[in-house]
C-alpha cells in the first residue's frame, strides 16, 4: 500500500493515538485507524478538529507532514525541532540573491511554466483536430506563449519577467476558456489582485482549491530539501509570505492542477464543479481528484516536485545548473 494523505475536515472529530496507531474518532465512533507507516500527510481542514499532543509527536517521529488548512489554503504546519539546523542552505539562498543570480532562477522557473502552459493548449489542439473541430484559436494562443517565452532571456529584472508572464497568462487563459464547456461560465482567471466583478465562477473556485493543494505539496518538498520557504527569487519577500513556495509552484500549476481540472470539466463528472459554491462534498471531490492525479501520474507529480526542490539545492551548492521541469504532453 502506498502512503496516504488523510484529510480531516469534519467538525467535532478527534485525532488521537492508541497502541502506536492514529485513531480518528467522532464521538464514540472510530472513523479510521491507521499506522504511521501508512501515512505521508495529515491535513486538518476544519477549525472544529481536536488533536492530541501524542498524535502530533507521533507524526513528528515518523516524518509525517501535519498541515492545517482553511478553505483549502495552507495556514500552518508542525515542523520538527531539528529543522532549524539547516542554516547552510538558507545562507546559500541569501548569497545567490545578493550575487544577482536569483534573476536567472526566476527566468528558468517561468520558462518551465510557460512551456507547460503551452503543452496544455497543444494537447487540446491535437484533440480538437482529431475530433474534426478547429484548433486555430488554441494554436494561435500556444504560438503567442512561445513568443513570450523567447522574451524571458532578454528581461533585465523580475518586474520585466512579470510583465512577460502576464501577457502569456492572458493568452493561456483565453485558450483554456475556449476548451472548457461554455456553461461553466469561465472567461478569465481571477486572483486576489484581480477579483471578479461578482460571484466567482465554479472553475476559478476549483482552481483555487487545486492551487491550495499544490501549495501544500510544494511547501512540503521545500521543507524536505532543507530550504527556507520564505526566501524566494521570483516572488517578493514579505512578512509571512512563502515566496519560494510560490516560485516553485509556477512550473506545476498548468500540469498538476489546470490539466486535471480541465479534463474533469470535459467529462460527465464535470457537473460537480457547479456544486462547489454550495456543497462540501464537491470540495472534497475536487481535493481527492487533484491528489489522486498528482500521485498516480507517471511519474507521480509529488516526486517531480521533490526532485525540483532538490535540484534547486544542487544549484545553490554550485553542483548543477537549475533546469525547470518541462512536460512532454
Amino acid at each position: 500500500m502506498g502512503a496516504k494523505t488523510a484529510l480531516i475536515d469534519r467538525y467535532g472529530v478527534f485525532l488521537g493515538v492508541k497502541q502506536g496507531r492514529f485513531v480518528l474518532r467522532e464521538g464514540r465512533d472510530v472513523k479510521w485507524d491507521l499506522s504511521p507507516a501508512e501515512l505521508e500527510s495529515i491535513i486538518v481542514a476544519s477549525e472544529g478538529v481536536s488533536i492530541s499532543a501524542s498524535a502530533i509527536m507521533l507524526a513528528m517521529s515518523f516524518g509525517i507532514d501535519l498541515v492545517f488548512m482553511r478553505r483549502m489554503r495552507p495556514v500552518g504546519r508542525i515542523i520538527p525541532y531539528k529543522y532549524g539546523t539547516l542554516m547552510k542552505n538558507w545562507a546559500l539562498q541569501i548569497k545567490l540573491h545578493e550575487s544577482g543570480g536569483s534573476l536567472n532562477i526566476a527566468k528558468r522557473m517561468l520558462e518551465g511554466k510557460l512551456h507547460n502552459q503551452r503543452m496544455v493548449l497543444l494537447e487540446y489542439s491535437r484533440r480538437f483536430r482529431g475530433s474534426g473541430r478547429s484548433s486555430k484559436h488554441l494554436d494561435e494562443k500556444a504560438e503567442e506563449i512561445l513568443r513570450r517565452g523567447a522574451e524571458l532571456s532578454q528581461a533585465g529584472s523580475v518586474e520585466e519577467l512579470l510583465v512577460i508572464e502576464g501577457h502569456a497568462a492572458k493568452a493561456y487563459w483565453s485558450g483554456v476558456s475556449h476548451i472548457l464547456p461554455e456553461d461553466l461560465g469561465f472567461r478569465h482567471r481571477y486572483t486576489r489582485s484581480n477579483p471578479p466583478p461578482s460571484e466567482l465562477d465554479s472553475f476559478n473556485t476549483a482552481l483555487n482549491i487545486g492551487y491550495g493543494i499544490l501549495k501544500k505539496e510544494v511547501w512540503r518538498a521545500i521543507f524536505l530539501a532543507g530550504l527556507n520557504p520564505y526566501y524566494g527569487f521570483l516572488h517578493k519577500q514579505r512578512g509571512g509570505r512563502p515566496a519560494l513556495v510560490l516560485d516553485l509552484m509556477e512550473e506545476f500549476r498548468p500540469i498538476s492542477v489546470d490539466r486535471p481540472l480541465i479534463g474533469l470539466a470535459k467529462t460527465n463528472k464535470g457537473v460537480i464543479l457547479k456544486l462547489l459554491s454550495q456543497d462540501g462534498e464537491a470540495h472534497r471531490f475536487i481535493w481527492s481528484h487533484i491528489i489522486k492525479y498528482m500521485k498516480e501520474s507517471h511519474p507521480p507529480h509529488t516526486e517531480l516536485i521533490n526532485s525540483q526542490a532538490r535540484k534547486l539545492v544542487l544549484h545553490l551548492q554550485g553542483i548543477h545548473r537549475y533546469e525547470p521541469y518541462k512536460s512532454r504532453w
